[in-house]
């Protein structure tokens, strides 16, 4: 059997992981370090939810912690990957659970990202959408209005994308929903913040070569030295999901395991390759139905 972790992005909604897991010993320290890099309680955000999760620079480093902490419960009881990939922000928790860098080295550059990307939004601001069906249309009645760009091309049948409140709000009328997320991800808009990124994401130590990665940039197995650079370039670049899961089914992966908040990542899976085995692990008793044959 394959098995494949795969991590959701941003666009999911808490709460993420169950209080079962957070109470576990081992998830303290990556709670701590999400505090850390939050600037907050991230415990008690994970178990009662609230307003500050909305903010990037909180989201980001609280979602990877909580993703870290599920991956963690599985390694405790030998469940490991053979291939690792993640939506967006996901990949920062898969370039830790694949066995490449530290959790809590991770969990601190997740901080640093949502900082980045917050002062960005700020400075370009904007927001995103998903168009499905006719998606040249879309495209061009924003373009026509405003700024707008393809940020993620998830399905065949469907896309995200990036742009001005003019360009979002001329593809509202055509059906488009809006995705609540604070600026134009994967868009030109984030280009300022890519340097900046890469510099952390390349002084973080390397705990070993790591399994496989599918990057987002091109649906291909990154080479490991290059991921700190692609990483951090995809902040203004389009998520290439379809192309991700191409990918794996191609690498014989047998089970997929959400790890974290999954049901995002399960139906994305399924749209692009059919009734594959998608297991989430979010809590406890989904961590025993997961491991099961």
């Amino acid at each position: 059997m394959t098995t494949a972790f795969v991590f959701a992005g941003q666009g999911v909604d808490p709460p993420w992981i169950a209080p079962d897991l957070l109470a576990r010993p081992r998830a303290r320290p990556l709670l701590e370090a999400a505090s850390d890099a939050a600037g907050c309680d991230v415990h008690a955000l994970l178990l009662r939810g609230g307003r500050a999760l909305a903010r990037t620079e909180v989201l980001q480093p609280a979602l990877v912690a909580a993703c870290l902490i599920a991956a963690d419960a599985l390694a405790e009881v030998g469940v490991a990957p053979d291939v690792v990939c993640g939506h967006s922000l996901g990949e920062l928790a898969a370039w830790a659970a694949g066995g490449h860098v530290g959790a809590a080295d991770i969990i601190a550059a997740a901080g640093l990202r949502g900082r980045l990307m917050a002062r960005q939004a700020a400075r370009h601001p904007g927001g995103m959408a998903v168009a499905a069906g006719d998606v040249e249309r879309v495209l061009a009645a924003g373009r026509a209005k405003g700024r707008l760009v393809v940020a993620g091309y998830n399905t065949p049948a469907e896309i995200t994308v990036s742009g001005d409140a003019a360009a979002l709000t001329a593809i509202a009328a055509l059906g488009c929903r809006r995705l609540p997320v604070a600026g134009a991800w994967h868009s030109g808009a984030m280009a300022g913040a890519v340097d900046e990124l890469r510099a952390a994401l390349e002084a973080i130590p390397r705990t070993g070569r790591g399994v496989p990665l599918v990057c987002n940039r091109d649906g291909r197995v990154a080479d490991a030295d290059a991921l700190p650079a692609l990483l951090a370039a995809q902040l203004a670049r389009p998520v290439q999901w379809t192309a991700c899961a191409a990918t794996l089914a191609g690498l014989g992966v047998t089970r997929f395991i959400a790890v974290g908040p999954g049901r995002l990542v399960r139906a994305m899976l399924r749209a692009n390759l059919g009734a594959v085995d998608v297991r989430i692990v979010d809590g406890m008793r989904e961590l025993a139905r997961a491991v099961a044959p």
